[in-house]
């Protein structure tokens, strides 16, 4: 097995977890004392489980982090808040959110299927059945609530 290509493959997954943590922090914050917020909540815990098995399987490789890659997507989940951060607070902008976050856990999914369909021992010491089922459920509840939010403000009056 190539190391280098799964290291970097480990590092790009380990970079989508930092941004969806920063996302999940700031619908929190933006939406605290309400069910999105609480369900936020709850979802950041999971989504920190899930990195927290990354994080295993990256430091039994003995791959450096992947500093510039989690740098890149600090920086992008910032330079989401331009066009999401304006309207953060509204419907609008926890739909788009809770849209990317949706992609997102796909993305985690088909990372646990890639691991499972690999052969190497420390892969395989992982319980992927129950991760793609996390990922799986992660996104149903996020798609109840995107089209929930993404409902009403497609319905609103406001301006973006």
């Amino acid at each position: 097995m190539n190391l280098e290509l799964l290291t970097t493959y480990l590092n790009d997954h380990r970079a989508g977890a930092t941004a969806a943590t920063d996302m999940l922090e700031r619908l929190i914050n933006e939406n605290q004392g309400e069910p999105l917020g609480d369900f936020a909540t709850t979802l950041l815990n999971e989504i920190e489980q899930d990195e927290a098995e990354l994080e295993g399987l990256i430091k039994r490789y003995d791959a450096m982090p992947g500093v510039v890659k989690q740098a890149v997507a600090w920086a992008g989940a910032k330079m989401t808040t331009p066009k999401i951060g304006r309207t953060m607070a509204g419907d609008f902008g926890n739909f788009q959110t809770l849209e990317i976050l949706s992609i997102g856990i796909l993305g985690k999914r088909a990372l646990w299927r890639m691991l499972q369909s690999l052969s190497d021992p420390e892969l395989l010491s992982l319980d992927y059945g129950r991760l793609i089922e996390r990922a799986d459920s992660q996104f149903q509840q996020v798609e109840q609530w995107r089209l929930r939010i993404g409902t009403m403000a497609m319905n609103s009056t406001a301006a973006v």
